[in-house]
């Protein structure tokens, strides 16, 4: 397995002049068997510092990570990079994954929980998802050891990013849209030293929050601990964000934005609307108990009526319906009847293929859901106002007190109807710096941008394909001029029953799968190629190595 995923890393690494074939399948074994130690030699616990010795005998490329304090995560993570030295908190700070787990790639240290990359220089990060530093510890050589001094507060904290705040600069930034895009765009300008205005739109009641966690742990999610900053941020940067604010209309040519009656002048804007949950055009689709999953409140709702649920019914086998079903079975047990529906032979069959869908149909039947598949749901059925049923096409009905749609979004494209050029499939087009329009930029769920996988504009709805987004257009914004990467490969991850699953590339339309590992273990790397060329992989258990290269393969 180890040979055969190596020489498909190889044939990646030799379309760079960096790396020559004779040692590219060199560089794919180190990366796959990276040699984890875990020690130090000598560690001094004063009051407000740990100082740390360790033998200095690390190879180019090597990783040691080193306990410091008296708990597991309390470690560091020392390297050697084009000869220096340098060490950075082991613990990720996005989820605390161990980063001694990840990859070293050129000058940055990759995690590979989420694929988020730093740069070793410092503690600023490339890769998405993330708007948190990691901590650098100074390193010296003396006498063949290493010797690193640590204040204990900055043990396991994350680390600060460098910021400005807003000045007497008359200029206005308006971002409409309070999600993870276009909070990475207002901390981006922040960064890049903009001192002008900048107002954040959005219609929810609450500042900008991480939504991924709400369908994989939707017991535990609590609003406060999803959110990206506190108030205190937003005031400290001079960020105004405005919320149950709905926006009515722009004016392109005046360049205002109208809620009600008020119009906001802008210099420059961007628009980071996402998307909403997708409902079927069915009978009793608004009957009280059908829900989807996609804001906050969905989340309290589905949470509370499945305590008490007996019957719930799942339309839709791809991420959001797979995951939900996961977390509802995992918590509630044998409480509860859980049941799948969707059209597809297997859960996930568009975007991994029959093969790896199956195998993830197991390992939730071998956990108690269940599944109607290869149907289509007919009608949503109840009495007084409240779902009981779902009728299927086939005839068949499934008895229901809870319904949850995981039937997709559209693009909240409303604001450039008429003024800005949308496709088919409803994302607004960009180019490759994400401007739609003279002053106007379009990016995260609502843009459809240029990709150099596949030669077409594609719409992502991904995470860190919004944060990443957010980032490009800021910078454009700010004179520094950021194309969409040519190299760039979309990543995302799923997580069900405790296993994830990592996906890189963009795989719309495969027509080939290329198995490497068993399926019966969930122990695989799945590649997807398109017209002889591999377009995306999926990965399961074992390092998505494609994630940190370039995946133009040919």
């Amino acid at each position: 397995m180890l040979k055969i995923l190596s020489s498909s890393l190889a044939v990646s690494l030799r379309r760079t002049n960096l790396i020559t074939p004779r040692i590219a399948q060199r560089v794919a074994i180190s990366l796959i068997s990276l040699p984890l130690i875990r020690y130090s030699l000598k560690t001094l616990n004063l009051n407000d510092v740990y100082e740390i010795e360790t033998q200095d005998d690390l190879q180019e490329g090597e990783m040691r990570e080193v306990q410091v304090g008296p708990n597991k995560e309390d470690a560091v993570l020392v390297f050697k990079f084009d000869g220096q030295i340098y060490c950075v908190l082991n613990s990720c700070p996005h989820v605390g994954a161990s980063l001694s787990a990840g990859f070293l790639v050129g000058d940055k240290v990759k995690c590979s929980f989420h694929n988020i990359s730093f740069f070793v220089k410092d503690d600023y990060h490339e890769e998405e998802p993330m708007f948190k530093g990691l901590q650098t510890f100074p390193v010296k050589q003396e006498n063949g050891l290493l010797k690193i001094r640590i204040q204990k507060e900055l043990l396991n904290a994350p680390g600060t990013l460098n910021m400005v705040t807003t000045k007497d600069n008359p200029y206005h930034v308006v971002i409409i849209g309070g999600g993870v895009s276009g909070q990475s765009a207002a901390e981006t300008l922040r960064q890049a030293r903009f001192t002008g205005k900048i107002t954040m739109i959005t219609a929810e009641n609450s500042l900008p929050y991480d939504r991924t966690f709400m369908s994989k742990i939707p017991f535990l999610v609590k609003l406060q601990d999803l959110q990206i900053r506190e108030q205190q941020f937003y005031d400290q940067y001079g960020i105004d964000v405005l919320v149950n604010k709905f926006v009515d209309s722009i004016d392109t040519k005046n360049k205002q934005v109208h809620i009600g009656n008020e119009k906001i002048n802008y210099d420059k804007l961007l628009i980071a609307t996402g998307g909403s949950a997708r409902k079927p055009p069915l009978a009793g689709v608004d009957l009280k108990n059908v829900h989807t999953l996609r804001q906050f409140n969905g989340v309290e709702a589905i949470r509370e009526k499945a305590k008490s649920a007996q019957n719930i019914v799942i339309v839709g086998a791809s991420f959001i319906g797979m995951e939900i079903a996961s977390a509802i079975k995992k918590e509630l047990k044998d409480q509860v009847n859980v049941t799948v529906v969707d059209n597809t032979s297997v859960p996930f069959e568009k975007v991994l293929g029959t093969e790896v869908g199956a195998s993830l149909q197991k390992l939730h039947q071998e956990n108690g859901v269940e599944f109607e598949l290869s149907v289509g749901v007919k009608r949503f059925a109840g009495r007084k106002d409240s779902v009981q049923r779902v009728d299927l096409l086939n005839g068949k009905s499934l008895l229901a007190d809870l319904v949850i749609l995981g039937t997709g979004i559209q693009p909240n494209n409303q604001l450039g109807q008429g003024q800005l050029i949308t496709s088919k499939y409803g994302g607004i087009f960009t180019d490759q710096f994400f401007k739609v329009a003279p002053h106007v930029y379009a990016f995260g769920d609502v843009a459809n941008n240029p990709n150099f996988i596949i030669y077409q504009n594609v719409r992502f709805e991904h995470y860190n394909e919004a944060v990443k987004q957010g980032q490009i257009a800021a910078l454009n914004i700010q004179g520094i001029k950021t194309p969409v990467s040519m190299s760039d490969v979309p990543f995302f991850w799923t997580r069900q029953w405790d296993k994830t699953l990592s996906y890189s590339g963009v795989g719309e339309g495969f027509d080939e799968v290329i198995i490497d590992g068993d399926l019966k273990k969930l122990k695989f790397i799945a590649y997807y190629a398109k017209n002889g060329s591999i377009v995306a992989s999926a990965s399961m258990n074992i390092p998505n190595v494609l994630a940190q290269f370039d995946l133009r393969l040919k």
